[in-house]
């Protein structure tokens, strides 16, 4: 008992059919994409927990974060959309254990409660890195509980090494979990894209998901740093998380969409572990 599965999502807000609107029509690849690969996730039928990896979360230069409450909040009204709403259970036994297991092994991983999420003056614990997946993980039929974890801008090393927690203390307290990475690719595939543009960005996304479908998980943690910062992405450390996770796994990869309709790279995919 253990990964079941993990996924890399995509998580631009306009893939919410109500903040989108029109402009959706534009990402119809990574809106199927969605669908498909909560789909595959939704087929399991016995797994006890989801834990995402999000960069848009409480980030810190020093350690990873995961909140700790019994019930997680969040909505979309830095978009416009505050009736869209989510509340949703977690399991702080699950986020204890794996705090107490990463500490063991001197990880930097850092527990925020209520109390530290109001000093930070965070009233929502879901960002928008969750809650675009929750969207459609909801759609296809999931509600399990949830844990938040948002990365850090530690040593790829040491996120690889929280990955493996994350395993590990599934494995040891006799769960079955999907692990959710959520992630754009470069920001910069054109002259209007948010970050702005760099002529070699594309080949940043090329590359990583050319190592994804190789599962060629080393090379990504040694990906050449210069095309990184030339991508300007948002996914590369919650992909290394993830595949912390299933670092000891046979696996089979599917890309189920990538496109850059507005200078942003998306890319669905998702990870079956063999049993």
């Amino acid at each position: 008992m253990t990964v079941k599965c993990s996924a890399l999502f995509p998580h631009p807000p306009l893939a919410v059919e109500e903040i989108g609107g029109r402009e959706l029509q534009k990402a119809n690849k990574t809106v199927e994409g969605f669908k498909k690969t909560a789909q595959k996730i939704a087929e399991f039928d016995d797994l006890d927990l989801l834990v995402f990896i999000t960069p848009h979360g409480p980030v810190f230069r020093s350690a990873v974060s995961i909140i700790v409450r019994d019930e997680l909040y969040g909505d979309f009204r830095d978009f416009s959309n505050p009736q869209i709403k989510f509340k949703e259970k977690s399991d702080t036994f699950f986020s204890e254990k794996l705090f107490k297991n990463a500490k063991r092994d001197d990880l930097s991983l850092q527990i925020l409660k209520k109390e530290d999420l109001l000093n930070y003056g965070i009233d929502n614990e879901l960002d928008h890195g969750i809650m675009v997946p929750l969207y459609y993980l909801k759609k296809a039929g999931i509600n399990l509980p949830i844990i938040p974890i948002s990365i850090g801008f530690i040593s790829y090393q040491e996120l690889y090494d929280l990955g493996k927690k994350i395993s590990e203390t599934a494995a040891d307290e006799g769960y079955k979990i999907a692990v959710i990475a959520s992630g754009d690719l470069s920001h910069r595939l054109k002259r209007n894209a948010p970050a702005g543009y760099h002529p070699d960005a594309h080949l940043f996304d090329e590359k990583l998901i050319e190592l994804l479908e190789n599962k060629d998980f080393a090379g990504i943690l040694n990906i050449d740093q210069d095309l990184v910062e030339k991508a300007g992405e948002c996914g590369l450390r919650p992909i290394i998380m993830m595949l912390g996770s299933i670092f000891d796994k046979n696996v089979d990869v599917e890309l189920n969409s990538y496109e850059g309709p507005f200078g942003v790279g998306y890319a669905s995919v998702f990870i079956n572990v063999k049993q």
